[in-house]
C-alpha cells in the first residue's frame, strides 16, 4: 500500500462477517490498514451468499450467480475492497497453530460472532494476550459480552425494534416501521472503527493493548438519545410522524411526475412558506386561515400536503428542486440508485469508484466518505475471492514454504472452495 496511508503500519486480523464488522474493517482498510479477512470454508461470510442460490437474486451482477456465486455477491464485494482474503479452519490442530501465528503478528483481532464463540474454541482475551501481549481484541456480539442477553444471536434486522427506534418510525396512526435497511449495522461498524483507533492510540502511548467490547444493540440505542431525554423531561413518548417535522410545516416528501418519483420540501420559516406559495403561483395560500401561521399549518397538515402534492405531481422532481432552491426554499429530489451514479455532484467528488473484480468485471462501488489532503484514500484492489491470498499471506507474512502451504490445502485446513452449503 502507498506510504502515505495513515494506518499503513497496522495489521487487522478480521474474523468478522456480514455487515457491522466488515464495515468497521472496511473503514480501517480505506485508511491504509493491512486487513486480513479470515474465513472458514465450511461457514464462510454469509454475505457471499449460498453455494447454490436461487435464480434471479438481485445482489449478483445481472442477477446471475455464475459458476462460483460465493465470489460474485455484491453485498460482499462492496465491503471488502483492499482487504486480503484467506481461509482457515480453526477446528483443526494445524489451523489453530496457524491462527496463533497470525495473532502474533497482528495489532488487532476483530470478530462479531455470537458471544463466547472464540472463547469456546479456547481463545479468550487473556489467551490472545499470551500470544501477543499488546493485542487489541475487538469483540462486537449483538448484545455485548455481559448481561442477561449476551448469549442471544441477533442480526441488524432486529436491532431497530429492540433499540426502540422502530417504535418511533412510521406514520401517524399506524404501527412501527423499520427504516428500510438494517440501520444498526453500519452505525455499529463506524462506532467500532472509532474505538479501535482510540485503542491503538492508547497502546502507542502506554504500550498496552485492551479488550474492546462493542454491543451492536447499544450502538443502535445511542441513536435515539434525544427522544429518550425528551421522554424523561416530559413523560411523553415521541409520536410517529413519517417524514413530517414536529416543529414546522410543510416538511414532507411529495410525489412527482413519473413512476415513483419524489421530491422533499421543507419551509422552516414564514418567509420560506411565502416563497413556496409564490413559486406554486398560489399566493392565496398565505391568506388561507388554515395556513396563515406555522401553528395553523401544523394543525391542518393533511390539507397542506394534499395541496402541495397536487402541484408537485405534475412536475419533474429536478424541475421542482431547481425552482424552489432558486427561490430560497429547501428542496431536493429523492434519488434512486441510477440517479446516484449520474448526479454531477457525486461525479465530481468521485463518490463511486470503478473497480474491476476478476469474477464480476468492472463495477461501480462506493468510495470514501471523507477527503484527507495529506493521506488520500484509494481502492487498492477488489474484494478477495474465497481464499485468494492464502499463499501470499501464509508465505510472505508467516514464512511458510510452498510445500507447507500445499500440505495445509491437502489436509483441508485452507482452500479456495466452500466445503459445505451452510452460510450463517
Amino acid at each position: 500500500m502507498a506510504d502515505v496511508q495513515p494506518l499503513r503500519n497496522y495489521r487487522i486480523l478480521d474474523l468478522s462477517r456480514i455487515w457491522a464488522g466488515p464495515y468497521c474493517t472496511k473503514l480501517l482498510a480505506d485508511m491504509g490498514a493491512e486487513v486480513v479477512k479470515m474465513e472458514s470454508m465450511r461457514v464462510y461470510d454469509s454475505h457471499r451468499g449460498p453455494v447454490s442460490p436461487a435464480p434471479g437474486i438481485a445482489s449478483y451482477p445481472d442477477s446471475e450467480a455464475g459458476g462460483e456465486p460465493w465470489n460474485r455477491n455484491g453485498w460482499f464485494n462492496c465491503l471488502h475492497m483492499s482487504k486480503y482474503g484467506i481461509t482457515l479452519e480453526l477446528t483443526t490442530k494445524e489451523g489453530r497453530r496457524v491462527f496463533e501465528d497470525l495473532v502474533s503478528i497482528s495489532d488487532v483481532v476483530m470478530e462479531n460472532f455470537r458471544q463466547g464463540s472464540l472463547e469456546r474454541l479456547g481463545y479468550t482475551y487473556q489467551t490472545l494476550r499470551e500470544i501477543r501481549p499488546d493485542i487489541i481484541y475487538a469483540s462486537m456480539p449483538a448484545f455485548g459480552n455481559s448481561g442477561p442477553w449476551k448469549g442471544y444471536v441477533a442480526y441488524g434486522i432486529g436491532q431497530e425494534q429492540l433499540s426502540g427506534m422502530a417504535h418511533m418510525t412510521g406514520y401517524r396512526d399506524d404501527g412501527p416501521m423499520k427504516s428500510g435497511i438494517n440501520h444498526g449495522d453500519p452505525i455499529t461498524g463506524s462506532h467500532a472503527a472509532g474505538v479501535i483507533l482510540a485503542a491503538l492510540r492508547y497502546r502507542r502511548r502506554t504500550g498496552r493493548g485492551m479488550f474492546v467490547d462493542v454491543s451492536q444493540q447499544e450502538s443502535a440505542v445511542s441513536l435515539i438519545g434525544g427522544d429518550v431525554l425528551a421522554y424523561q423531561m416530559t413523560g411523553t413518548e415521541p409520536e410517529r410522524r413519517g417524514n413530517r417535522s414536529p416543529y414546522f410545516a410543510p416538511h414532507n416528501a411529495y410525489p412527482c411526475a413519473g413512476e415513483d418519483r419524489w421530491v422533499t420540501i421543507a419551509a422552516a420559516s414564514e418567509e420560506e412558506w411565502r416563497r413556496l406559495a409564490a413559486v406554486m403561483e398560489r399566493e392565496d395560500l398565505a391568506a388561507d386561515e388554515r395556513f396563515a401561521s406555522n401553528d395553523a399549518r401544523l394543525k391542518h397538515e393533511d390539507d397542506l400536503d394534499r395541496t402541495i402534492a397536487e402541484w408537485t405531481s405534475q412536475r419533474d422532481a429536478y424541475e421542482i428542486t431547481h425552482l424552489l432552491q432558486a427561490a430560497g426554499v429547501p428542496a431536493g429530489p429523492v434519488l434512486r440508485g441510477p440517479d446516484l451514479f449520474e448526479d454531477p455532484h457525486y461525479r465530481e467528488r468521485r463518490t463511486f469508484n470503478e473497480v474491476d473484480h476478476p469474477q464480476v468485471g468492472p463495477k461501480w462501488y462506493q468510495g470514501f466518505a471523507w477527503r484527507m489532503s495529506e493521506t488520500p484514500g484509494q481502492v487498492h484492489w477488489p474484494s478477495p475471492t474465497l481464499g485468494q491470498h492464502n499463499r501470499q499471506v501464509y508465505g510472505e507474512l508467516l514464512g511458510l514454504t510452498p510445500a507447507e502451504i500445499d500440505r495445509l490445502e491437502q489436509d483441508g485446513v485452507i482452500g479456495t472452495k466452500p466445503t459445505g452449503s451452510r452460510i450463517i
